[in-house]
């Protein structure tokens, strides 16, 4: 019997979710996560609770703190650890979430401004902790949510961060999606079945893909071999893909490789990859190989509070807050950062736009061996802030005004 942990946020959405579930007379338990950002958080974890109990379902509760502050990717990510722990041990073999056909719109928006070359929208299920995430009102305007709640006299609170643009989500959502709206009042739904249309063509371009694969590259543990003349006969999306399903066997990105390596006119060449790693391009054959065993990377560090003296592998440096019109502006980060090695698909803003770290190391000419040892400086958004002895990220502010700033030594 399905089991189902339904991720209750006491906004409409999620209450309407929580409603309908229930009504299917399935085993159900409520998730709440207080976030502890606002002072309503309170008094909405307190909500939720007595929601759960008026429906005679168990109640799930967490608390998140972050000392040092967080961003909306790791409090994300603490959000789904707790739902994770929570159905695997009390048994729940569904994750349900109440993401309707307003947020599709929205994050379809959002990876097209990313330029994303998989436009897919939020698919509608997934794996996830032994059973699967679930999202059963993704085709739903929130319009009928609101309506639907109002039918059936159900309480709800509101989330006054919602209403801020300080992030891109709210941007989209409350500066475009009107403007968009007020032109094709149908556009929630007409996004909505593209977006899954688009999951349905990519799902079906992977599974053509893994056969060719099949068909067209020998596949070795270590290594890889493909014609050129075949990879020539595939069109870009279709190499793309190609690209995509090898990056993930080997864990190693190699799509802008094999990009680079096809449109180059010169009949051989070689294209250094992250760890040990590079592309081959010679006899008409394009050829994955390790080029040597990389000894083990140091382990990932967190640094929460300044100054800090930092030991990674043979490195030695520090980490502190000074008042300067140099540096990092401490306010463009977040805390707490993380003292890491390169891994695969790591690219660092810079002004020019985003440079992959990889190549970066190419540049700077340290040798492959040597990569893995060479700190990475990355903050709790995921944004690589500096390659320490290498490389600092550039940030927008450029008026060399005095402020704090975070100094890498």
């Amino acid at each position: 019997m399905t089991k189902v942990l339904v991720a209750v946020s006491g906004g409409v959405d999620s209450v309407v979710l929580l409603d309908r579930v229930i009504r299917t007379g399935m085993e159900v338990g409520v998730a709440h996560v207080h976030h502890g950002l606002r002072p309503e958080s309170d008094e909405e974890y307190r909500f939720v609770q007595c929601l759960a109990a008026s429906y005679g379902v168990p109640f799930h509760g967490k608390r998140l703190t972050f000392p040092d502050g967080g961003s909306q990717a790791s409090y994300r990510t603490a959000r789904y650890a707790f739902f994770e722990q929570a159905m695997q041990k009390f048994g729940y073999t569904q994750l349900m979430t109440a993401h309707h056909a307003d947020d599709q719109l929205e994050t379809v928006l959002i990876q097209l401004q990313r330029n994303v070359i998989e436009v897919t929208g939020i698919p509608e299920r997934r794996p996830f902790a032994g059973g699967e995430l679930v999202r059963p009102l993704l085709s739903e305007p929130k319009r009928e949510l609101i309506a639907y709640a109002k039918r059936y006299g159900l309480e709800w609170r509101e989330d006054a961060s919602n209403a801020t643009t300080e992030y891109l989500r709210n941007q989209v959502r409350h500066q475009i999606v009107p403007q968009l709206l007020a032109s094709q009042p149908d556009l929630v739904q007409v996004v909505s079945e593209t977006a899954r249309h688009q999951r349905e063509l990519w799902r079906t371009r992977y599974r053509q893909m893994e056969n060719w694969i099949q068909d067209n590259v020998r596949l070795e543990m270590k290594a890889f071999h493909v014609k050129l003349d075949n990879l020539m006969c595939l069109n870009p999306v279709e190499r793309y893909t190609v690209g995509r399903l090898l990056s993930m066997r080997y864990g190693v990105e190699v799509g802008t490789a094999i990009d680079r390596l096809l449109t180059s006119a010169k009949g051989s060449g070689h294209f250094d990859l992250e760890g040990p790693w590079g592309l081959r391009k010679q006899d008409g054959l394009l050829s994955l190989q390790a080029t040597g065993q990389s000894l083990l990377a140091p382990h990932k560090q967190v640094v929460t509070t300044f100054p800090a003296h930092v030991v990674f592998g043979t490195s030695l440096f520090s980490l502190d807050v000074e008042d300067d019109t140099d540096g990092i502006p401490l306010e463009a980060i977040e805390l707490p950062l993380i003292i890491r090695s390169v891994e695969a698909g790591d690219a660092m803003k810079l002004s020019i736009g985003t440079k992959k770290v990889a190549r970066i190391f190419i540049d700077a000419k340290i040798p492959r061996e040597k990569r893995p040892f060479v700190p990475l400086v990355v903050d709790a958004t995921g944004r690589i802030i500096a390659i320490v002895g290498v490389r600092v990220s550039d940030f927008p502010d450029k008026s060399g005004a005095m402020c704090p700033r975070l100094m890498v030594k």
